[in-house]
């Protein structure tokens, strides 16, 4: 009898196939929710002020909303953080890349 033939020389795929198939449902899955996430209602804007206020911990850079929030630029991130300031929302510590951001209390606009 043939090596093909014989059923301790056949190949069963199944369970690859359902490694594979639940490696690209869990990959969409991913793929769906940060879409939606870019998709959220509200301004730029309003998704850094969200993200500062509720989200951002206590003491925070500018680098970190930007790798929160991918897709804002570092002029809206700094044009939201200064509504901030001004509402006495946050305070900023130094200036340039090494400044960090601390929340104050106070409400967003």
């Amino acid at each position: 009898m043939p090596l093909l033939l014989r059923p301790h020389g056949r190949h069963d795929p199944w369970p690859w196939l359902r490694y594979f198939v639940a490696v690209l449902k869990d990959s969409y899955e991913r793929f769906a929710a940060v879409t939606a996430a870019n998709r959220s209602s509200g301004s730029k804007q309003d998704r850094v002020r969200d993200y500062v206020t509720n989200h951002a911990a206590p003491t925070f850079r500018i680098a970190d909303v930007r790798a929160a929030l991918p897709g804002v630029s570092d002029q809206t991130i700094r044009l939201a953080l200064d509504q901030l300031r001004v509402a006495g929302v946050v305070r900023s510590d130094g200036a340039g890349r090494t400044a960090t951001w601390t929340r104050i209390g106070g409400t967003s606009t």
